[in-house]
């Protein structure tokens, strides 16, 4: 009886931590539907997050965080965030062909966005919540983790989606990417002591609204996608077995097992609880993949992830003892 006790305990603030998320998202998908948020804005407020709100909050984060002063640290957080997407590409084109996806039918676009897990606007929140007492660690080490998994993507995403390599080192230079570094080379130097308090207090202003904002344009995008696309039962399922069964696995063994910080296997475990990131469905039209595969990846998981969330991540607490 107790242990059935503790389990509630632990299992309903989870459920209270995701509840916020998605509304925040039907909040994005109803503003789209009263054309209070129009898609002529989309631009302008993606823009708006990836180039100075979401920066903002990483340096917020990162800047005076004495954990990421530990090279050692800062590298598992880079190298196991770049060996999860490897390992979610590898699993997500072996079910795309147990499923019967093939090339030209989109096993690609299927493997890239099954690969991907949301490293961003989900996760973060959850995270605020969960470990409260040691937001800025936990934060700082989400953003490093984000590092090596933008890496990946742009490397081995791109080859497996486009078959060939990024074609310029310039596809790397977006916000997020280069806030991770500038903060690091800032930490590692402790120049970031010599930053003034006012610049500090700003970033600290803009940082939170990242995510609210990032989570209603997710809400936009899934209106706008909704009954858009007619669902085909494989697609679908292969992505649950993928995000929702073998990843989660694999990246919670990693939390155990590997020597690694306390918060970063705490990021691990919301990290396993994670749907599809939306931005593959952006990859898969630019690049010539099939966005209709990633749609239906994106849906599926983004939705059962309403109930798997709170299970994987009470699951991954208790097992990985964080």
């Amino acid at each position: 009886m107790r242990a059935r006790l503790r389990a509630v305990e632990q299992f309903v603030p989870l459920i209270a931590a995701v509840i916020p998320i998605y509304l925040l998202m039907v909040v994005g998908a109803c503003l789209r539907r009263v054309s209070v948020l129009t898609p002529a804005m989309d631009d302008g407020l993606a823009k708006l997050v990836i180039h100075v709100l979401y920066p903002a909050l990483i340096l917020d984060k990162i800047l005076g965080n004495e954990l990421l002063r530990d090279p050692a640290v800062v590298g598992w957080g880079i190298g196991v965030g770049f060996a999860i997407i490897v390992a979610g590409l590898a699993v997500g084109l072996l079910v795309g062909r147990l499923v019967g996806l093939r090339k030209g039918e989109g096993s690609r676009s299927f493997a890239l966005t099954t690969g991907v897990q949301n490293y961003g606007y989900v996760a973060i929140p959850l995270l605020m919540v969960l470990f409260r007492e040691d937001e800025k660690g936990v934060l700082g080490m989400l953003f490093t983790h984000s590092l090596g998994v933008e890496l990946a993507i742009w490397t081995v995403g791109m080859m497996v989606l486009r078959g060939t390599p990024i074609k310029s080192p310039r596809e790397l230079l977006k916000g997020p990417m280069v806030a991770v570094v500038a903060g690091l080379v800032l930490v590692f130097s402790r120049l970031d002591a010599f930053i003034p308090g006012p610049v500090l207090s700003l970033l600290g202003w803009l940082g939170p609204c990242a995510f609210p904002v990032g989570l209603m344009l997710i809400g936009t995008a899934i209106f706008d996608l909704f009954g858009k696309e007619k669902l085909s039962v494989r697609v679908c399922a292969g992505a649950l077995v993928v995000r929702m069964v073998v990843m989660p696995v694999l990246i919670l063994a990693a939390a155990k097992y590997l020597p690694l910080v306390v918060e970063f296997k705490q990021v691990l475990v919301v990290q396993a609880a994670m749907p599809s990131a939306v931005t593959p469905i952006i990859y898969a039209r630019h690049y010539g993949g099939n966005p209709g595969a990633a749609v239906q990846v994106v849906l599926t998981t983004s939705i059962v992830a309403v109930v798997t969330i709170p299970l994987i991540i009470a699951w991954g607490r208790w097992w990985v003892g964080v």
